[in-house]
């Protein structure tokens, strides 16, 4: 790799290659989830927005409407009124 990177006289990146290797530092708890880090998750984004205080509204507002609609339309039928 250092031949053909001394005839071409690009960086291939072989000096990184092979170089030391560092030890990390070790975890304390090595089990244990990290809160800060799992309050971002795909369930937490899609939480705050369907559960956005407008979104409910703007749901619930659409529901009545079904309600109210299907009521009007069989009002004077009790049992399709209810259902």
């Amino acid at each position: 790799m250092r031949d053909i990177e001394a005839a071409t006289g690009e960086d291939l990146g072989s000096s990184r290659v092979g170089g030391k290797k560092r030890k990390g530092k070790k975890k304390k708890y090595p089990n244990l989830s990290d809160l800060k880090q799992s309050s971002d998750t795909s369930r937490s984004r899609l939480e705050r927005k369907v559960f956005n205080k407008s979104t409910m509204r703007r749901v619930a507002q659409v529901l009545s409407k079904a309600d109210r609609r299907k009521h009007d339309k069989f009002s004077n039928q009790f049992n399709y009124a209810l259902n």
